[in-house]
């Protein structure tokens, strides 16, 4: 029997390159999109949903309820990106991106540890933000990423029975946001190593950077 996955934010960039990796393997995906669907087939099942605000998760929460009962692993890849100079930010601002960013992984993880047999969690987040240059047109965003890794490290010490895994994600190809010079990796092998990840049914840290940059000297 298949098992079966959902997957956040599918219709992104890196989420149909999701999609396709684990149809491939047999997975029946459960493929979240806001605005643009693929099609179904045998493999792939496209549910709607609006994450902007808390009112549309719990829509599709009990709207999907019993498919989504089926969930043996998760992928917390929704996330919209907003550019906003760092000088710009208000609070407000801040808000919009932890809702957008950090409550639909926590709505979602939380009812499927309560009412589907999840073993596997892998959420894309951020080790550390504020230094790198390219974050500072997407703090918010940035922040609410890093705030990923506590709830990371909560949820594995709370629920010993799931696996949880955080993966910092490498420069996209295609991305709307790149460091100069960065060096850029095809959403495709991002997948697959997100893939070999989970089939290794262990918890873990996968960071893009291993530390901070040093402070330069005056």
């Amino acid at each position: 029997m298949s098992e079966t996955v959902l997957i956040t934010g599918a219709s992104g960039l890196l989420g149909r390159a999701l999609v396709d990796r684990f149809a491939a393997a047999d997975f029946q995906v459960l493929a979240h999109c806001h605005r643009h669907p693929g099609k179904d087939n045998d493999h792939v099942q496209w549910l709607a949903g609006d994450f902007s605000a808390s009112k549309g998760i719990g829509d599709f929460l009990r709207k999907n309820e019993k498919t989504l009962r089926q969930c043996r692993y998760l992928i917390n890849n929704y996330g919209p990106i907003t550019l906003r100079p760092t000088i710009a930010v208000q609070g407000k601002d801040l808000l919009a991106d932890f809702q957008q960013q950090v409550v639909p992984a926590v709505d979602i993880t939380h009812f499927l540890i309560t009412r589907a047999p999840l073993q596997m969690v892998l959420t894309i987040g951020f080790e550390f933000s504020g230094e790198i240059h390219a974050y500072q047109k997407i703090l918010g965003y940035a922040m609410a990423k890093n705030a990923l890794l506590l709830l990371t490290r909560s949820w594995a010490a709370a629920y010993p029975r799931v696996c949880f895994n955080l993966f910092s994600l490498p420069s996209l190809e295609k991305a709307k946001v790149l460091p100069k010079q960065a060096q850029t990796v095809p959403a495709e092998l991002v997948a697959d190593r997100i893939f070999h990840i989970l089939s290794r049914r262990r918890s873990g840290f996968h960071y893009r950077y291993a530390n901070p940059p040093a402070a330069s000297k005056k």
